[in-house]
């Protein structure tokens, strides 16, 4: 059986903007969570956000960068924050 994403909340999670893995309790938020099938969990964004906006524009500026990370990323800063909580079913 696969883990629950919601329900055993994780030790890390991953920003959707500056794409850092970061630990849930001290440095990111929940922000909205997925529920499609077997891609169950919380999206995550960073608390200090000034931290992150630096972190993501100079991840760009590393032409070593992959192609998806920078995508997910151009994407993210593109979007901007959320609001309110998202669910995506």
């Amino acid at each position: 059986m696969a883990s629950n994403g919601l329900l055993n909340r994780a030790k890390k999670g991953t920003c959707r903007i500056c794409q850092r893995s970061r630990n849930t309790i001290n440095e990111v938020k929940a922000v909205g969570e997925v529920c499609h099938g077997f891609a169950t969990g919380h999206i995550w964004e960073c608390i200090d956000t000034n931290d992150c906006d630096r972190a993501a524009n100079e991840r760009l500026q590393n032409w070593r960068l992959n192609g998806n990370v920078r995508a997910k990323i151009e994407i993210g800063l593109k979007r901007g924050r959320f609001t309110e909580y998202l669910v995506v079913v």
